[in-house]
């Protein structure tokens, strides 16, 4: 597997900052508590942010969106290359007594915050009702004397990474989430975008539900091919992703680590086959 770096260069200079900023649909995040219950976001939030998010009679939805958006708007601001997921649990946002978030970075995050230069981070949420959004600036750390310039920025991470917890497949409703239980073929795609391969190829069951689950998702797509990057083109985001996860540990009946996943096991539907479908990987 190719060695790509996690982070980008230590950055420094007057003014220096990466921003980094996300939205969550409200209707997307209800969905999956409806279908998965409060199980499902225990990859994804801490006990405490989840006792934070709690009321007297369920989980605050509302409270879950601005979370999420917040460690992804976080993550965004640490500006981590395409070679790794977001932590999720390695970004914590707890709420302060006066009440506003409070970003904590542990484990993987805080690793990844030293080779951006960054010391802390803060950010805002802001809620309605249908999206929460999140903005985050970094506190950069402190440099040697001088101010050297700050290094391109590179581009914008992708999905997982960039994740854009909504993406471009998003729809407004957030009805393109795609429901595990309402599998659909979707209408021909652009050609010059998708790698067209035959439905029929063989396939596992297991597999063919993950790639027909992505298509319910995409439904500017007719088919995936087996080399089509997933994450380049943006089929999983961050969001997506955890689902994704989550599914994909029903299907293949072996447990997922999220903070041990590599990126390049998902990648692509070949790498899918080989690494969770394989006759090895059931016999091991």
């Amino acid at each position: 597997m190719p060695t790509r770096p996690v982070a980008a260069p230590p950055a420094g200079g007057l003014g220096w900052a990466n921003l980094g900023m996300d939205i969550v649909s409200v209707t997307r995040v209800r969905r999956l508590l409806a279908v998965y219950g409060e199980d499902f976001f225990q990859r994804m939030l801490t006990p405490g942010e989840l006792a934070d998010c709690r009321t007297s009679i369920r989980l605050d939805v509302l409270g879950l969106c601005g979370r999420i958006a917040a460690k992804e708007a976080a993550f965004k601001a640490l500006r981590v290359r395409t070679a790794a997921f977001l932590p999720w649990l390695d970004i914590v946002v707890r709420r302060s007594e006066g009440g506003w978030p409070l970003v904590e970075l542990h484990g993987a995050a805080a690793t990844m915050a030293e080779a951006s230069g960054v010391a802390g981070i803060h950010v805002s949420i802001s809620h309605d009702v249908d999206y929460a959004v999140a903005i985050a600036t970094p506190v950069p750390a402190a440099g040697p004397p001088g101010h050297p310039e700050p290094p391109a920025s590179p581009a914008s991470p992708a999905s997982l990474v960039p994740p854009d917890p909504l993406g471009p497949s998003r729809a407004p409703d957030g009805t393109a989430a795609g429901d595990a239980t309402a599998l659909r073929a979707a209408p021909a795609a652009d050609t010059e975008t998708v790698h067209r391969t035959s439905r029929r190829d063989t396939m596992s069951e297991g597999l063919l539900f993950m790639k027909n689950w992505l298509l319910a998702r995409h439904e500017d797509l007719d088919d995936i091919a087996s080399d089509l990057d997933l994450i380049e083109h943006r089929l999983i985001d961050s969001l997506s992703f955890v689902e994704f996860v989550f599914l994909l540990e029903q299907h293949s009946g072996r447990a997922i680590q999220l903070e041990t996943l590599e990126v390049d096991e998902i990648r692509t539907l070949d790498a899918i086959r080989a690494n969770f479908f394989s006759v090895q990987v059931a016999q091991a």
